[in-house]
Parts: structure tokens; C-alpha cells; sequence
């Protein structure tokens, strides 16, 4: 949503409620609160602000942007999709973390959203150079796991084991 478009659906709630139109200082601290939300949705929002209040809403930002949350339910497709980063310290906004206890232990495996590109909405975040202080290392099962596929007998011919033939066909008696 610009400036322009939100200030016009600003003003035109408050000439509906016949209320005075708010300085230009307030509209701009309202923008700034519902900034994120795109201009095709303003005439749905006008709309259920007449429908659903019979005065001007005390709290205008927040309707608006619950409004906003309804509309995303009511059309789903028009969701902007969340964009997927290729962060060199994460696997898809996930840190996979090793660290060693005991050399003849098994490590201690953690996972943590990354805190460098932030791709998942998580309430705390960890960077990997705090991983690294506290002793983990990172894992990566990208290049770890990506291992060709063998069928058995070459696997077993390269332990030096040979896999016996099996007749298929069936026996008659």
C-alpha cells in the first residue's frame, strides 16, 4: 500500500463516519503501522469497516489489519509466496549442529533456525558463530548425504564379497 492509497482509505472512513479527518502527522504514524499490507485489499477493508462498526473504530491500525487477516483467509491464492534464500549457513532456514563430547562418544546433534537469513518465523534465532563459540560445528547433509546410488552386488564387490545367484524361476515339482 503507498502513502497516497492508505491516507484516501483513511479519509473516506472518516468522511462515512463523519468524523474530522485526522492530521498528517497521525496519518503517517498510522501508515507506518499498516505499511505492509498491499492495496488490492483496501476496498474489501473499507467495506467490512462499514458493515461490521457502527462508529469510527477506536483503534483503526489494528482493525485494519485484522480486517487484512481475514481477507488473506477469504482469498488464500492472493498470499504473496514466501520467498526461499540460500543462506551459506543453513539448510532451508535450519542451523544442523554437531558437537563432540568425548572422542568415543556419539556427538550431540541440534538444530536451530538460523539466525543469518531468518527464513522461518520462530520467536528466538541462533547464528552460527554463537554455535561455534559454544563448541558445535555445522553439519551439512547437503554435501554429506549426497552419495551415489549403488545396487548390492557392487557394494558387495567392493568389501570383496560376492553375492550368491538366486534362481527366480520356479521350481516344479
Amino acid at each position: 500500500m503507498t502513502p497516497i492509497e492508505c491516507h484516501e482509505m483513511i479519509k473516506t472512513v472518516s468522511a462515512y463516519y463523519e468524523r474530522k479527518i485526522p492530521s498528517d502527522r497521525t496519518l503517517d504514524l498510522w501508515f507506518e503501522r499498516i505499511r505492509g499490507i498491499p492495496g488490492e485489499s483496501i476496498g474489501w477493508i473499507q467495506t467490512r469497516i462499514f458493515e461490521q462498526f457502527e462508529a469510527f473504530p477506536k483503534n483503526l491500525p489494528s482493525v485494519i489489519w485484522e480486517l487484512y487477516n481475514a481477507w488473506l483467509d477469504a482469498y488464500p491464492e492472493k498470499a504473496a509466496p514466501r520467498e526461499t534464500v540460500d543462506c551459506p549457513d543453513c539448510e532451508s532456514g535450519w542451523l544442523i549442529l554437531e558437537k563432540d563430547q568425548d572422542p568415543y562418544r556419539t556427538p550431540i546433534s541440534a538444530t536451530a533456525p538460523c539466525g543469518r537469513c531468518r527464513q522461518l518465523r520462530m520467536p528466538k534465532y541462533l547464528r552460527l558463530e554463537d554455535a561455534m563459540l559454544a563448541g558445535f560445528r555445522r553439519k551439512n547433509l547437503t554435501t554429506e548425504y549426497a552419495v551415489r546410488r549403488r545396487p548390492v552386488r557392487e557394494l558387495a564387490a567392493s568389501i570383496g564379497r560376492n553375492v550368491p545367484q538366486v534362481n527366480t524361476v520356479a521350481q516344479e515339482d
